[in-house]
């Protein structure tokens, strides 16, 4: 009797912990807000309000939109505003201001840097953050709303002052695209290649699922199409890094000099059984 209830209590502590790290309810519950600007006291304290740079928000991990704007205020303080904004909910969300122009993925919040001016206080409404002062504008141009428990860049704004136009790293380009069909396991999702502004490309795989398997890779094969082991091995391909996972969306960075006219296709390949899992042929964006 005693080893039963120390079981259910090791279950019930393992869910509870589950849950706190989770928190699976607030992918169904919204927490909205709607905070007002602060307001000057006076018509000439209005007419000194001024926005330094502003721009609207693009989806990172999750759909994200709105506006970020950065105002000074009178009295010297600056204030990040939040405006029409929407995204996902989730556990221990931040609001950062990162020493990028841009970050279309998490690797460039952390690998950049950042300054947390906060705790998310809603998914969707205006909201105000107050900006410390010592906050160097001209380094820290964009903002990210970054999930803290999982290491998630939910979405970004990159921001640009009044009357300039938006930083040319706001938005990828899609160089190639295609589906994946089945190989030797059930293979399904997208597969395209985007050219960032800086000169990167990164291969993207979205509502991606496979079989799980040991030690499989994600290859660019030198032919139009793999449908079975031989035209992967006997084309040629390059190696861009192990499967991060078997489900879901995940990036993958090119060499600079692979030559994408000649490698036309993605493959999930187990290296250990020389087996192609599945196949993406690509198509050129027009």
């Amino acid at each position: 009797m005693q080893r039963k209830n120390l079981i259910i209590a090791i279950a019930v502590l393992a869910l509870a912990g589950a849950w706190y790290a989770f928190r699976p309810e607030r992918l169904f519950i919204n927490q909205t807000v709607n905070e007002s600007f602060p307001a000057p006291q006076t018509a000439m304290a209005a007419a000194q309000l001024t926005p330094i740079s502003s721009g609207r928000f693009h989806d990172g991990a999750h759909k994200t939109s709105g506006n970020a704007t950065v105002y000074q205020l009178p009295d010297g303080k600056r204030v990040l505003r939040l405006s029409e904004f929407e995204t996902s909910n989730g556990p221990d969300v931040q609001v950062y201001m990162v020493a990028a122009p841009d970050a279309l993925d998490n690797a460039t919040v952390t690998s950049a840097g950042f300054v947390n001016v906060g705790a998310l206080k809603g998914n969707k409404g205006d909201q105000n953050y107050d900006l410390p002062s010592d906050l160097d504008l001209t380094k820290h141009r964009s903002v990210s709303i970054w999930c803290r428990r999982f290491g998630v860049n939910f979405g970004t704004a990159p921001l640009a002052a009044p009357g300039q136009p938006a930083p040319a790293s706001s938005e990828p380009s899609a160089l190639s695209s295609g589906l994946f069909h089945d190989a030797a396991h059930k293979t399904a999702g997208n597969a395209t290649i985007y050219q960032l502004p800086g000169g990167k490309r990164v291969l993207r795989l979205s509502r991606f699922e496979t079989s799980n398997g040991p030690d499989v890779q994600v290859y660019m094969v030198a032919a139009p199409d793999a449908r079975d082991n031989a035209t992967v091995t006997g084309a040629g391909f390059v190696n861009v890094g192990a499967l991060k996972g078997n489900k879901g969306d995940q990036n993958y960075d090119l060499p600079s000099d692979l030559d994408l006219a000649k490698y036309r296709s993605v493959t999930i390949w187990c290296r250990r059984f020389g087996v192609n899992f599945g196949t993406a042929p690509l198509t050129q964006q027009n």
